[in-house]
């Protein structure tokens, strides 16, 4: 894709756009990872009530919060009841349970082609964000990266796997590579999975720490 123009344009979220990598349709698509049907069901009642509850306690898009119509954003401070919410899903039992449900979520799909998907977008990218539109915890990594350090918007690919055709496989296949389904899911290429927002180490800490920037400047990406 083409380098980004000198004036950006704005998203939704008060940021510079990105560079979207949209996914294929569902024509030819290999069904190689099936799901079991009692699964499917009880997967797809969970996932309409974590649907029903993120339309529930989403904010309303204002010119004060940047026109944010996601979860609320405070809950991406590392100090956050959410936030050690997320630190303690990580591992063990629950980790394992948000593995199953990001499987079952995703249904059917050809595992060999999502995960050259992934592969292929994290070798030929500086930076890559998998992410979810509506996630506290992705707008300030975004944030942090594009306005904090300034980093080209043209050398950075965001996937939001909540509007991706392959977003829920995406997201079932990362959590198979790193152990960890939440979202986001940052790299830059030469140091690889930088984890999430405050923690994997995180790319807060990372930044925190003046480690972040030499990466992305080994990337390319400033």
């Amino acid at each position: 894709r083409a380098a980004s123009p000198p004036t950006p344009a704005i998203s939704r979220a008060g940021l510079p756009s990105l560079r979207m990598a949209g996914g294929e349709g569902e024509e030819g698509k290999k069904k190689t990872m099936e799901r079991p049907l009692g699964d499917n069901i009880i997967t797809r009642a969970i996932y309409t009530l974590e649907m029903a509850r993120v339309k529930l306690m989403s904010e309303k898009p204002t010119e004060e919060n940047g026109n944010w119509e996601g979860e609320p954003r405070e809950w991406a401070e590392d100090t956050s009841v959410a936030q050690k919410v997320s630190e303690m899903s990580q591992v063990g039992p629950v980790a394992s349970f948000k593995q199953w449900i990001a499987e079952s979520i995703a249904g059917d799909y050809d595992a060999d082609e999502v995960n050259l998907r992934i592969q292929q977008t994290i070798d030929t990218s500086p930076v890559v964000m998998f992410s979810f539109t509506t996630c506290p915890f992705c707008l300030k990594s975004k944030k942090l990266l594009l306005e904090d350090i300034g980093i080209d918007p043209s050398k950075m690919v965001v996937i939001e796997c909540d509007e991706d055709d392959q977003g829920n496989a995406i997201r079932a296949e990362l959590g198979k590579r790193t152990g960890r389904t939440s979202m986001p899911s940052v790299w830059v290429k030469g140091s690889g999975y930088l984890g999430g927002c405050n923690d994997g180490p995180g790319v807060v800490p990372l930044y925190t720490e003046g480690r972040l920037e030499g990466m992305l400047k080994g990337a390319g990406a400033l």
